[in-house]
């Protein structure tokens, strides 16, 4: 039978690698809501598309999806 000094021991192990499981998804949420240097460059891309479709003529044709 386990004591209760390595019953705590276990649960603190389970819970370190459950924190380590979890933090890759926490970090890549983190960076999509906080990246201003990618967010910018998206807004840049969406204008320079916007921009090409309407002298080309083919809005709303799906070209540069």
């Amino acid at each position: 039978m386990k004591t209760f000094k390595q019953f705590q021991e276990g649960i603190k192990t389970k819970l370190a690698l459950t924190a380590l499981g979890t933090a890759p998804f926490l970090m890549k949420k983190i960076k999509d809501k906080f990246d201003p240097v990618g967010n910018k460059r998206k807004e840049f891309q969406q204008k320079k598309k916007e921009k090409y479709e309407k002298l080309s003529g083919t809005e709303g044709q799906g070209y540069f999806d």
